[in-house]
């Protein structure tokens, strides 16, 4: 389907929204008991048109390539919907989102004004850690210096938004005192693993115009190596001070926190003369809140309740390339 046949039925159908279903299998069973709960909160929707974005024979090449390179093994249908009559359905998304998270877990549904589905998205920042690596960087460094379990509680504290992020930071850099600096490269080598579909993401996001930015509350040193590895734009994290080889375990520079990464994308945006209508974000922890908020499309990806809870759209049951169909995006354009 074109984007000018989406954009004409946006023309016609202004109150239209663009429903993306994505699930391992979709059994006429499942299907039905979609169809069911969505006509249970509006009986007089209508669908517009339907379209599979991801089958079977998309992920058959899978064992050829990179985990990064892969096409997440599951199908994804999307529903054009809209209702005939004045009746207003402006609050689909979240009454589906409410309906889907009780019922409906092992399906991600998100749904969008068809509106924003057309319009034209030019600027996309995504988080790294558990975002765009499926790792957290800080709890590796931890593992090499022995202190794993003190600072993967702190870390999961702060990802649930129990504790400050600066404060939870603070406190895990000092526990990194004394580590040799040696361990950098060896967690790049041997510890780092690119999230399912996140190079096949960027690469399309990059073919249809995107300006792609990193932006990590994690250590400068990972975020320029994953930043080059998928051929980002730009990457914004925190700078680990180390003197004589050794990690001092002190901050020195500003810390990328939830604030500074909605500033980023403002800042970004503007200096671009792109409109904060034009972006997207993408992460998964309680300190990505604020950009996702902020971006037009804000997408929690495998994200904690928290986080799936207030941000508009979620993708946990697909890979990271998932963020391509809530997009609306092919591969090239």
């Amino acid at each position: 389907m074109t984007t000018n046949f989406l954009y004409q039925l946006n023309q016609h159908f202004p109150h239209s929204y663009a429903i993306t279903l994505s699930a391992a299998k979709f059994e006429l069973g499942l299907l039905s008991q979609i169809s069911q709960t969505l006509a249970s909160l509006h009986p007089a929707i209508r669908l517009l048109h339907q379209d599979t974005l991801v089958n079977e024979l998309d992920w058959q090449a899978n064992d050829t390539l990179a985990q990064a390179e892969q096409t997440s093994p599951v199908t994804t249908i999307r529903w054009i919907v809209t209702l005939e009559s004045d009746s207003d359905i402006s609050d689909l998304p979240q009454r589906v989102k409410q309906v889907a998270a009780n019922n409906l877990y092992h399906v991600d549904i998100n749904v969008m004004p068809l509106a924003t589905l057309v319009r034209p998205h030019k600027l996309a920042l995504f988080d790294m850690d558990s975002t765009l690596i499926e790792q957290e960087v800080i709890v590796e460094l931890a593992k090499k210096a022995g202190i794993g379990e003190q600072v993967d509680t702190i870390t999961e504290s702060a990802m649930r938004g129990e504790i400050d992020f600066a404060e939870s930071f603070t406190r895990r850099v000092a526990l990194l005192k004394g580590l040799s600096s040696e361990v950098l490269e060896d967690i790049i080598a041997n510890h780092i693993t690119f999230s399912p579909g996140a190079k096949r993401l960027i690469s399309a996001l990059k073919n249809h115009g995107y300006y792609v930015v990193l932006v990590s509350g994690g250590f400068n040193y990972f975020a320029e190596y994953v930043k080059n590895s998928l051929g980002m734009d730009e990457s914004y994290a925190n700078d680990l001070d180390i003197v004589d080889n050794l990690v001092t375990g002190e901050i020195t520079s500003a810390i990328v926190d939830g604030k500074r990464k909605a500033e980023i994308l403002q800042a970004v945006a503007q200096r671009l003369g792109i409109k904060l209508s034009e972006t997207v974000a993408v992460g998964d922890g309680a300190n990505d809140l604020p950009m996702l908020g902020l971006a037009d499309i804000g997408i929690a990806y495998r994200a904690k309740p928290i986080v799936r809870d207030q941000a508009d759209y979620a993708v946990t049951v697909a890979g990271l390339d998932g963020v391509m169909t809530v997009l609306g995006l092919s591969d090239s354009c």
